[in-house]
């Protein structure tokens, strides 16, 4: 795993919720002190709660980054709800929309596909969108701090929230072209969309340049 620039480091660490939560906390501190409830040792009092605050919050959002390949269709839409479950409170109404319409063409084509395998390029494209893409792009979304999400330019100068946005609506409108195909019976078709998305989601991490 590529190490992150000690400034993208830092900025993670001050936007994270850790921080923030210690930082509040922390201020209880100067604020016993100005009461006159405390005196000596305020300072250490201080760095005291700023910890309890730090350990409190530090815990990000724990989203599933893989779907097992060993699961029926059923099992795989099942589970693919719940991460959509556990992101949603994180997204956009916009991106809450296309991730619907996403999650109702895998619905319809994931149970066409079958067992594809790796030699099966476009239905093994195709399912490992769903199964490893997919959850680990909004697994790496969710885990950033929010206000980073909206603040700080990645790729290209647009945020994070700019570019889960972006893929999002290319996912959606490439997923709708397969479950065209399939019901067409395109084959040759259907190889270009897998090629697509698997150039396309192969780095699911936004801090990549």
């Amino acid at each position: 795993m590529t190490r992150r620039p000690f400034r993208l480091r830092a900025l993670l660490w001050l936007y994270g919720n850790a921080n923030i939560a210690g930082c509040l906390l922390a201020l209880a501190g100067p604020a016993l002190l100005f009461a006159g409830v405390i005196d000596r040792g305020w300072l250490a009092i201080t760095a005291g709660l700023y910890y309890a605050g730090y350990l409190m919050a530090r815990r990000a959002p724990d989203i599933e980054r893989r779907i097992e390949e060993s699961l029926s269709a059923k099992e795989t839409i099942e589970r693919l709800d719940e991460i959509i479950r556990r992101a949603r409170p994180h997204l956009t109404p916009e991106m809450t929309t296309h991730l619907t319409s996403v999650r109702e063409s895998v619905v319809e084509v994931l149970p066409r596909l079958g067992g594809a395998t790796m030699h099966d390029g476009d239905g093994y494209t195709v399912r490992e969108t769903v199964l490893r893409y997919l959850p680990e792009t909004l697994a790496n979304y969710v885990a950033l701090p929010p206000a980073f999400r909206v603040t700080q330019p990645l790729q290209n100068g647009r945020t994070a929230r700019q570019l889960l946005g972006d893929q999002l609506a290319l996912l959606d409108t490439k997923l709708r072209e397969v479950v065209a195909n399939v019901a067409a019976s395109d084959a040759q078709a259907l190889l270009a969309n897998g090629k697509f998305l698997e150039a396309k989601f192969r780095q699911s991490d936004f801090l990549v340049q």
